[in-house]
């Protein structure tokens, strides 16, 4: 089984650039940028501030609005939700009329298409530059603005020998020191667990129930990883795992194959508050400039973006009938 290992000092320096503050303010402004409309960006500054829901992590996304205030002078507050979370707050506030958020970052795609059933997101041809995504990155009402593929992750002071690939999560030598995602936390998290059974087996999941403990988030899953209190994850996001590097957790990273991707989506609300704000911001993310912030030392959908990494190898198990899986997981698992 092949992998990608992404690890060592030279990824250590490399990565320091990822929480965005970092990154030279130089190659920021000579990046190509998509083209600009002033009628639009003068809409956006008279709206003011907007509203960001991201399940994206922190530390990136915090560099992204702060570049785009920076850029444009307009503020955007960003409120940081799971999936589950999201989904939850989102209906909510459609339902009561109270709409609060005018962007949407989120990597579950059957939650997206429910929420597209409502008619909560307009149509992504509002976003002026969305011609250097092709038809294979977006949906009518969402663009992918991430790849986000699924690693194995491991504290290189406690494992002194790297994994090679997801079979070594079943090794013996890691019962109750490892934490995997739990499967009910979402579609993509259970998606990875389907493949894990398609590729290895019932047995597989069997073992890595008894081996391991679910984690209801990736962040502080990874960050119990950093902290030395677990010694394996998976899956991991690179994302996160880039920020805790940043800050000289002694981790390591790899990309078995096959995996997936998490992608992250870009959505507009129907009833966006301020929906000049919402194309503006939307428009910058999809940006080259924009993608340079988000995917740094990541996996951009587009070509040409600086600190980008090639794809490994990924499968595409089908997300429209990821619920109907889930209590079989669960089950093979373990978990109560």
């Amino acid at each position: 089984m092949s992998s990608d290992p992404i690890r060592g000092s030279g990824r250590r320096q490399f990565l320091q650039h990822a929480a965005g503050a970092a990154l030279a303010p130089a190659l920021l402004h000579t990046t190509p940028a998509l083209a600009q409309d002033a009628g639009l960006i003068a809409a956006a500054r008279k709206e003011g501030k907007g509203s960001l829901y991201a399940v994206t992590d922190p530390t990136i996304i915090r560099a992204v609005v702060s570049r785009f205030k920076e850029k444009y002078g307009i503020e955007i507050e960003v409120t940081r939700l799971i999936s589950g979370a999201l989904g939850q707050r989102l209906t909510a506030e459609h339902d009561s009329g109270t709409q609060v958020a005018d962007v949407v970052m989120d990597t579950d795609k059957l939650l997206h298409e429910t929420l597209a059933a409502k008619g909560m997101f307009t149509p992504v041809k509002e976003i002026p530059g969305l011609e250097a995504y092709g038809e294979s990155l977006r949906t009518e009402t969402s663009v992918i603005v991430s790849h986000i593929p699924y690693s194995l992750v491991w504290n290189t002071t406690l494992v002194k020998e790297a994994p090679k690939s997801w079979e070594d999560l079943v090794d013996p030598r890691w019962k109750g020191r490892l934490l995997f995602i739990d499967p009910r936390v979402g579609g993509s998290p259970a998606l990875w667990h389907v493949l894990m059974r398609d590729t290895y087996g019932e047995a597989f999941l069997r073992t890595l129930g008894q081996n391991g403990q679910p984690a209801p988030s990736v962040v502080p899953g990874l960050q119990r990883i950093a902290s030395g209190s677990k010694a394996i994850y998976a899956p991991g996001i690179h994302q996160v795992v880039v920020g805790l590097v940043a800050k000289n957790a002694p981790i390591g990273e790899i990309f078995p194959q096959p995996t997936i991707s998490s992608d992250t989506s870009v959505s507009l609300m129907t009833r966006a508050p301020r929906p000049a704000v919402a194309r503006l911001l939307a428009h910058f993310i999809l940006s080259v400039e924009g993608q340079a912030i988000l995917n740094q030392n990541g996996f951009s959908p587009i070509q040409g973006v600086p600190g980008t990494l090639p794809l490994p190898r990924l499968a595409s198990p089908d997300y429209r009938t990821i619920k109907d899986k889930i209590p079989g997981l669960v089950s093979l698992l373990g978990l109560t």
